[in-house]
């Protein structure tokens, strides 16, 4: 397996590579004024296929397990990139249409429905719930990777192809429907500010509707926060299961109900991202096995 590619690296460097692609063609037109913006993802893309080579020869298990663990933080530096031309290569918005299927489906806006129970302590637990999404990925790959059960390494990149695959196939939705989200689409549903218990927190939010606002971040559908702990539950219930009923599975509850009444998310992008996460699943599985072979 160390003498070839993995499923996870193709798929990475497949997007990482159109991604920096459309940003240089963008660049020479001068849509794109910031070489920074291809640059970066550049030099991480040169790095973790430095590590990918690098491994081959290499017995190491710090790094066999960087080859695998960088997708993660590259996937970060990859979405910032696909993000900075979203909107130039689709300048249309479809916050309505993604408002009217949850209008037409579920019967209600749920973002401004939970409007009637905003409090700052609920803010403040939900928002930190929000934020375990950025933890929770790199925790449950350490987990599954330092671990002396059978087939760890195995367990972990299963587990790290379908995120991959999430994370990756999520851009094709970004492109076909671009949505800012309900704040930033509709502020005028809301009339209650968002305000948590700590200074800290209120000024994260407060951050990240600015940054929402401005950087014309388009990820609304499917709710990759909602399809990656859904993942993420998966296999921990499958591996871990203590770490599923006390970290996964309550934090992956609330995340949820954080997508919706930090007013980030439609209900619909919810509902789109358990078919997201299923077929994730079934992929990296599937390919796993395959290229075990």
């Amino acid at each position: 397996m160390s003498e070839k590619f993995y499923p996870e690296d193709i798929i990475a460097i497949f997007f990482s590579g159109i991604t920096i692609f459309i940003q240089v063609y963008l660049f020479s037109t001068g849509a794109i004024t910031d070489p920074y913006k291809f640059i970066t993802p550049s030099v991480s893309l040169s790095v973790l296929i430095f590590f990918i080579v690098y491994q081959r020869s290499s017995s190491l298990k710090s790094v066999k397990f960087l080859r695998s663990y960088l997708h993660i933080p590259f996937y970060g530096i990859i979405f910032s990139a696909f993000q900075s031309f979203v909107h130039k290569v689709n300048p249309n918005d479809y916050d309505d249409l993604l408002l009217n299927a949850d209008l037409t489906v579920f019967g209600f806006d749920i973002t401004s429905r939970l409007e009637t129970v905003t409090s700052p302590w609920l803010t403040e637990v939900l928002t930190l719930s929000y934020f375990s999404y950025y933890v929770l990925p790199t925790l449950t790959f350490v987990l599954l990777f330092f671990t002396k059960e059978s087939r760890a390494f195995a367990k972990s990149r299963d587990y790290l192809l379908s995120i991959v695959i999430g994370w990756y196939g999520a851009f094709i939705f970004y492109i076909l429907l671009p949505a800012a989200g309900p704040d930033i689409a509709f502020p005028q549903h809301y009339t209650v500010p968002l305000i948590g218990l700590s200074p800290l927190t209120s000024m994260y939010l407060q951050n990240l509707g600015e940054y929402l606002r401005e950087s014309f971040v388009r990820n609304t559908f499917p709710s990759m926060h909602f399809a990656i702990i859904l993942i993420t539950n998966f296999f921990a219930f499958r591996f871990k299961r203590k770490y599923f009923w006390f970290c996964t599975l309550p934090l992956g509850t609330l995340l949820g109900i954080a997508t919706v009444y930090l007013r980030q998310h439609y209900l619909i992008d919810l509902a789109g991202s358990v078919p997201m996460a299923a077929f994730s699943i079934y992929a990296a599985l599937m390919l796993n096995q395959r290229s075990a072979r």
